[in-house]
Parts: C-alpha cells; sequence; structure tokens
C-alpha cells in the first residue's frame, strides 16, 4: 500500500498483510450482508421517509427550543440521545471514564433492559428526538443489536450512530441476523488512538490490537457497496500525540472520517496536553487538514473551540445520556457540585414529560457553571461544543453556520475515493 500523508513507523503493522487479511474478510462478509444493489425500491421509499421524518423532527425541536430558550427555559428537547446500553466491555481502556470518575467496564449492569423494554425506550425516544448514539461499554456485545437498530430504523430514526472499538465486527458480521447492520447504521465510528500495536495493547488493555486496524480496512471495503459513514474516533493524551498524527494521516489516505478527542482530567480539559507545543502543532494540523476539505467531522469553529478548550456556555439538555436501565441521568452524568438524579424514560410517555419531572428534581436552567447549584465542571468534549454550537445556531439561525454543520455531521456519507492510496 502507499501512502501520501501516512509514513509508517517502528511498531506499526504491516499495512499490506493487514489490507490482504481485510480482502479476505471482506470476500467472505460480502455476500452475507445488504448492499445498495439489493435495495428494493419499496426498501429506498421508506429510507426517504424515514429521512424525512427525521428532518421534521429536527425543524420542529429547532422552533419549540427558540421558544424555551427565549424564555429562559433550557430543557430543551435533545439534539441526538447517547444510550450507554452496556457497561460490559471487552476492552481496559485506561482512560475509560462514565462522566463520574469509574470506568465503564468496573460498573455492574444488574439492571440491562431486555430486548422488549429496549424497543418501549426507543419509542419514549422518539418522542424527544430522532438521532441516537449507540455506544457502551461496548455495545456490539449485545446480541439483540440488531434486532433494537431495525426497530429504530422502523421508528425513523437518523442518523443510527454508534461507538465501537471494532474488534468483534469480523465475527459479526458474517451472523444472519447482521445482514442489514451496515446499511441501517448510518455512521460507524470505531475508536482508533494510535497505531504502534504494543502501546495500543497496554492503553486498551487487550492483545489484538491490531484486529481493530484490519476490521478498519474490512468497513473501508465494505463501504465501497453499502453506503455509511466510516469514522475513527482518536482519543488524544499527552503520551499519544505522535500516535494520534499518524492516525489523522491514515483516516486522510483512506478517505474515511477523523474525529479528534482531547482526553480530559475528571471533569476539567488536561491542561498538560493543551500546553504541549507538539500538540500545538497536531491542532494547527488538523484544522488545516480540515481547511483543505479533508474528512474532519466538525466545523473549521467547533473543532478550534474543542481543541483549544475554549469557554463555552453547555446546555445539558441537548445531549441526554441514558443508562443501561433506560434512565436519564439529569441534568448531568457529568455533574461535579450537585448530585445528578435519575429519571426513568420508561416511566413517562414521552421526553418531555420525563424532563418535566426532571425539573422537579433538579432545575436545569442555567446549570452550566462553577457555583454550588450548577454542575461545577469545564468538560471539553466533543458533545460539550456540539451543544455550544447549536445554542449559536438558536441565538443565531442564519448566520451561525449551524445548518451546514448539521448536514455534514448527519447527512454526509462517505467516499470510498480514497485520495491517496492504492494497492502497492
Amino acid at each position: 500500500m502507499n501512502f501520501r500523508f501516512y509514513r509508517p513507523r517502528e511498531g506499526h503493522p504491516d499495512f499490506d498483510l493487514c489490507r490482504e487479511e481485510a480482502l479476505g474478510l471482506a470476500e467472505q462478509i460480502s455476500p452475507r450482508i445488504k448492499k445498495d444493489a439489493e435495495i428494493t425500491a419499496g426498501e429506498r421509499l421508506r429510507d426517504a421517509a424515514r429521512k424525512a421524518r427525521s428532518l421534521r423532527k429536527l425543524a420542529e425541536n429547532f422552533r419549540v427550543n427558540r421558544s424555551r430558550y427565549s424564555r429562559g427555559d433550557h430543557a430543551l428537547r435533545p439534539l441526538y440521545v447517547i444510550w450507554s446500553m452496556l457497561n460490559t466491555c471487552n476492552f481496559r481502556c485506561t482512560y475509560c471514564d462514565n462522566h463520574q470518575g469509574r470506568a465503564y467496564f468496573n460498573v455492574p449492569d444488574p439492571d440491562v433492559l431486555d430486548t422488549e423494554q429496549g424497543k418501549r425506550l426507543l419509542e419514549v425516544m422518539s418522542t424527544g428526538t430522532l438521532a441516537i448514539y449507540w455506544c457502551g461499554g461496548e455495545p456490539t456485545l449485545r446480541r439483540d443489536l440488531p434486532e433494537l437498530l431495525a426497530y429504530a430504523w422502523d421508528l425513523g430514526f437518523f442518523p443510527n450512530m454508534i461507538n465501537t472499538n471494532g474488534s468483534l465486527l469480523h465475527k459479526k458480521l458474517l451472523l444472519p441476523e447482521w445482514r442489514d447492520f451496515l446499511w441501517k447504521m448510518d455512521t460507524v465510528i470505531v475508536s482508533l488512538d494510535g497505531l504502534h500495536l504494543e502501546r495500543l495493547g497496554s492503553l486498551w488493555g487487550t492483545r489484538e490490537p491490531r484486529q481493530v486496524l484490519v476490521n478498519l480496512l474490512l468497513l473501508r471495503e465494505l463501504s465501497k457497496g453499502t453506503t455509511f459513514k466510516l469514522a475513527v474516533n482518536t482519543v488524544v493524551t499527552p503520551g499519544s500525540i505522535d500516535e494520534a498524527e499518524a492516525v489523522l494521516d491514515l483516516a486522510c489516505d483512506l478517505g474515511i472520517w477523523f474525529v479528534p478527542v482531547p482526553v480530559n482530567v475528571g471533569h476539567r480539559p488536561n491542561r498538560e496536553l493543551l500546553g504541549n507545543p507538539q500538540y500545538a502543532a497536531l491542532v494547527d494540523k488538523i484544522l488545516e487538514r480540515k481547511r483543505r476539505g479533508h474528512r474532519i467531522i466538525g466545523s473549521s469553529r467547533l473543532l478550534k473551540q474543542l481543541l483549544h478548550a475554549e469557554p463555552y456556555r453547555c446546555l445539558t439538555a441537548l445531549k441526554p445520556h441514558v443508562w443501561s436501565n433506560g434512565s436519564i441521568c439529569w441534568p448531568c452524568r457529568a455533574s461535579v457540585n450537585v448530585l445528578p438524579a435519575d429519571v426513568s424514560l420508561l416511566a413517562h410517555r414521552t421526553f418531555d414529560e420525563a424532563y418535566e419531572a426532571g425539573r422537579r428534581l433538579i432545575n436545569p436552567d442555567f446549570f452550566h457553571g462553577p457555583a454550588r447549584n450548577q454542575c461545577g465542571g469545564e468538560c471539553a468534549w466533543m458533545q460539550n461544543y456540539t451543544t455550544a454550537r447549536y445554542m449559536e445556531g438558536i441565538i443565531r439561525p442564519l448566520r451561525s453556520g449551524i445548518l451546514g454543520e448539521i448536514f455534514e455531521f448527519a447527512w454526509k456519507t462517505q467516499d470510498t475515493k480514497a485520495a491517496g492510496i492504492r494497492k502497492a
């Protein structure tokens, strides 16, 4: 394989061998999954109706949220829902944090919802938003994930986005029940924090980090026949800046989307990272690549705010976290000064009703801040800055550029014609 940006380094995998393995897996899997050429006219109409319904919901919520915000009501309808389907995970990432100081894999899952409860949860979620971020733990460990995804698809959810370590997909996609998975999952985000295999193994707590890279190439190959958006999510730590840069270069060569995630320390941005000149150079490189049209998720404005951890106003209700038991962590799971409350979505008919129940417990208005009755956090995660950008859109809908940002995030799909890579 020849690259334009990426330069192989000691400890990195042999990408020729990885690609050869990925192509072999693709030969086995491709006949078993639904491809664009196999989609019927009826299915295309249903897909168009799904996206139209999501667009109408987005417009309705924007109108409702402008009205609520104008009167000081910050219980805004969600931009998307983050559903931690389970805490169980086959990795042991050293930076893993459920935003409350514990690693997901160390939190027991005694009350995870069964399939029918999950479907009921999706019905209630759909009254608030039709965009969902499927995550865990490791969401692909749920055997009913394809069934729940199909149900969400029928309800009109768009986009369906999943964050996965990707290590099991070469096995899962061989199963009959996973046939429609890539067609119905609009965005697949694979966690990839570097390319040095030994360092990755230590960071992730796994003996098979190479399989993630093989599966990433597998997904890229499969995306040539089945349309979905493929991205890599890269956590940047003070000790992994060089590896994050390598992932950026590889993503640009592969023509897949890159999502930079500067690591936090508890509920604060990592000042050691932000003060590192090497990190500053990486930020400049990311922003320059964005300006040149490479596939980096987020507008230049959002990326600049995120990567420099600039001050912002977070509206927590726009990005509700839902636990594996179907409860919203209200008003924010990352709150330091105020102990958050759990509000069961399954106990209510609509998202609005659940939010009103939450308001009776904790006031969400102006909740982001340092006061004793505020969250007390300064979290510098992508999800926080997306809410800040959405708020700019509420205040200045025509001048903020938020509509173009939403289009890129949700509607712009995968381009399988990579700019700088070909088989040697």
